[in-house]
């Protein structure tokens, strides 16, 4: 139950699937590449990065795992970089805005998220998708919960109006990290698992913003595939409010 990176198994799937990538590059769009990314993980039995809901679009929210993967764990930006502008050019653009925003020039990065967005203007939607992007560089070792901390606390001053959308990636973030705490062995009963969500929220800077234990125990069991024995010791389940999935659904 606490193996050393609970994401190893998902980055070696994707790490042989960008191998594939690169075979068929000129074969593939974008759409493709999605497509693939979803048989990949059926076939394999792992489920995107979610919260509560399966949004429509999740698998091409997944695509930040695949370009994460790609730029920071094997370079293939660097070596096919045409392949990179065809295929992740939304992972791409999302990154842009979180360097304006870190360099605190709102209004380049605000121009940046109008453009990705489909309707042309700045939706909890699109925060969302740029928060997942850092989200994901997190997640897989390529960055660090400072950096992440600096870059939700200044996304509510770049995008005060999406200020609620900010708060509920606080919650899944921190809602992600007690499931893996709990499936490394680390968090093994309610009093830590109390403390350690308090703690996040305040490394992250927002103390009052923590997820419920149904919550913690969707993202456990999908995600982490943790059983119902364990997470009954250490969390609080509701069991009515474990299957509503009508919130936390931009993940």
């Amino acid at each position: 139950m606490n193996e050393r990176n609970p994401y190893r198994r998902r980055i070696q799937i994707l790490v042989n699937l960008l191998g594939e990538i690169i075979r068929k590059q000129n074969e593939l769009t974008r759409k493709d590449v999605v497509d693939l990314l979803r048989k990949t993980y059926e076939k394999k039995k792992i489920k995107p990065l979610k919260g509560k809901a399966t949004p429509p679009d999740i698998y091409d929210k997944e695509m930040a795992s695949l370009y994460v993967i790609g730029k920071y764990g094997l370079g293939i930006s660097n070596e096919y970089p045409e392949l990179f502008d065809k295929i992740f050019y939304l992972e791409k653009e999302y990154e842009e805005a979180i360097d304006k925003i870190l360099a605190e020039q709102y209004s380049e990065a605000r121009a940046i998220l109008k453009k990705t967005s489909p309707a042309g203007v700045i939706d909890s939607n699109t925060v969302a998708r740029m928060l997942r992007t850092a989200f994901t560089k997190l997640l897989l070792g390529f960055s660090d919960e400072e950096v992440f901390a600096k870059i939700l606390k200044k996304t509510v001053e770049a995008i005060p109006e999406e200020k609620r959308t900010v708060r509920s990636f606080v919650r899944f973030h921190i809602a992600y990290k007690v499931a893996e705490g709990i499936y490394r062995g680390e968090i093994r009963n309610k009093i830590f698992k109390e403390a350690y969500k308090r703690a996040t929220a305040l490394r992250l800077g927002f103390l009052k913003t923590t997820p419920g234990d149904d919550y913690i125990a969707i993202i456990a069991k999908e995600v982490f595939n943790i059983p119902d024995k364990i997470l009954s010791r250490i969390l609080s389940i509701n069991k009515r409010k474990e299957n509503d999935n009508t919130s936390e659904n931009q993940k």
